[in-house]
């Protein structure tokens, strides 16, 4: 004992020496710094990705990217480093953004050389709240693989054409509800497309309804959603950064982390009560029941694919049709031949239907043009690069960066699209323009599910609302274009004026 208080008391002797040696510390900070300079310039000129091009203050740090996508301007903050720096930018240490059409196939599609760039763990994070995977967010190829074989023939064309009725009910309900409060005034067009998307999302994957048509209100369920997608934002720039994912609980809004609890409670709750009427009602949720004990889902799996269905296939659709009219109302000559051409292929609107609309070839165009200078998920779907890494767009990567093509950028590059700016259905009539530099739905083995859901729902709203109401946009509402986005556009209200169409 007594040897042991010895080396202790030289041990102490020792720290107070050090105490009042005024030169360590400043050796020691010379040194850390000397350290984060040297790292510094091996980002700059020497790490692998030291040839793609970017702006400097981003590539030494994760904080330019943070802030990037927090701000509310990341699709034309990543567009303009595009202007300057070209089709591939480095805008984060191990971050780089492609806007070519070239970078499409070389990243999402299935590759020669047979590697897989799997989804981006971080930014396809697990949610905190229900903590299951589903089929956005899981990033094993062969596990996706097996959930969309389970879900392939309730999204194919011939399945969502069985529910074609249920539809067009809530189309229908739509027109009501517009004809109703129109002619009381001008109505909120973002409002009334979200009150019917997610109607018919929650009767597809919940079974019921959301009732938001019904009652002219905004379901809280709803309200969670849209209110936590601005917060995914944050918390994906909070995982990029070191040290502060350890205070993301006290860094989220009080409402936010109990609004998701509830969300969930409730999701859980809504996807029992649907699986009680078991698997003979079709719909999204009976492929996955009819599955459920070969695959062993459990009751927060089933609560998770039910929400990823419902958040992916309503607010994107709910966009779209909201950009569609703002645009077309901003663009008089292209909405007068909209409505020439819906008016005179149907003689009530009682026969507009997915097939029929499918044949009416400018209303296609306004749609493909809306996805193209009004993408709903602007932004890029991060993968990572595989072991060995790989060459995109003539460019080769190193393992485990991330990388994506920026829809925004891309579908406004003047080398794709003539005069990107401008609103011309036109350019999908004359394909003149590199048309499949535009993928809102992506593309190979990941592309969304939903892309026959989304373009049947929208020509069937689209169809009536334009058979039956002549809108015309309000000045509030005149710089709608003008909003913000995280991860989702942030849509404020689209206030029109509709009046029962003139013929």
């Amino acid at each position: 004992m007594k040897l042991v208080m010895e080396q202790i008391n030289k041990l102490f002797a020792k720290l107070s020496d050090l105490r009042f040696d005024t030169s360590i510390p400043i050796y020691a900070v010379s040194f850390l710094l000397t350290i984060y300079a040297s790292y510094i310039v091996w980002l700059i000129w020497f790490h692998p990705l030291s040839h793609i091009p970017g702006p400097k203050i981003a590539i030494v740090s994760n904080l330019f990217y943070s802030r990037t996508i927090v701000s509310g301007h990341s699709p034309r903050i990543v567009k303009s480093l595009h202007d300057k720096y070209g089709d591939v930018v480095r805008w984060g240490p191990n971050e780089v953004s492609f806007a070519c059409k070239e970078a499409w196939k070389d990243i999402y599609d299935r590759r020669k050389d047979g590697k897989i760039l799997i989804k981006d763990p971080l930014f396809y994070r697990t949610d905190d709240t229900i903590r299951a995977k589903h089929i956005v967010n899981t990033h094993d190829p062969a596990e996706h693989a097996e959930m969309r074989k389970m879900m392939a023939y309730a999204f194919s064309a011939k399945a969502l054409l069985e529910q074609e009725h249920l539809i067009k009910h809530y189309a229908d309900d739509l027109v009501e509800a517009v004809r109703e409060k129109g002619d009381l005034g001008p109505i909120n067009l973002v409002e009334f497309f979200n009150w019917t998307t997610f109607d018919v999302l929650g009767e597809l994957a919940f079974g019921e309804p959301f009732n938001s048509l019904k009652n002219r209100k905004t379901d809280s369920w709803i309200s969670i959603i849209l209110d936590s997608i601005k917060f995914n934002a944050w918390d994906v720039a909070i995982w990029k950064l070191p040290i502060v994912p350890y205070f993301q609980y006290w860094l989220t809004p009080k409402h936010i982390r109990e609004g998701g609890i509830r969300h969930a409670i409730e999701s859980k709750e809504k996807i029992l009560k649907r699986a009680e009427k078991g698997s003979d009602r079709i719909d999204f949720v009976s492929y996955i029941l009819a599955k459920r004990e070969e695959l062993k889902i459990n009751d927060w799996q089933l609560a998770a694919h039910s929400n990823a269905l419902i958040v992916a296939g309503s607010e994107t659709s709910a966009t779209v049709l909201s950009g569609l009219h703002y645009y077309l109302l901003k663009n008089p000559a292209a909405y007068d031949r909209l409505r020439t051409e819906v008016r005179s292929a149907f003689s009530s609107v009682d026969e507009i239907n997915a097939k029929a609309a499918e044949k009416l070839p400018y209303l296609t165009a306004c749609i493909d043009e809306t996805f193209r200078i009004y993408p709903p998920i602007p932004i890029a779907m991060p993968r990572v690069t595989p072991k060995g890494g790989c060459t995109i767009a003539g460019h080769f990567i190193p393992e485990n960066t991330t990388v994506g093509v920026h829809q925004w950028s891309v579908t406004h590059n003047p080398k794709h699209f003539k005069d990107p700016d401008s609103y011309r259905p036109e350019r999908w009539l004359e394909k003149s323009d590199d048309l499949d530099a535009s993928k809102p739905f992506l593309t190979g083995p990941r592309m969304c599910m939903g892309i026959n859901m989304a373009w049947i729902e929208v020509r069937i709203l689209m169809a009536k609302l334009t058979y039956m109401f002549d809108f015309e946009i309000v000045d509030e509402s005149l710089d709608w274009y003008d909003q913000e986005c995280y991860t989702l556009w942030q849509k404020p209200d689209l206030f029109v004026k509709a009046t029962p169409a003139r013929r």
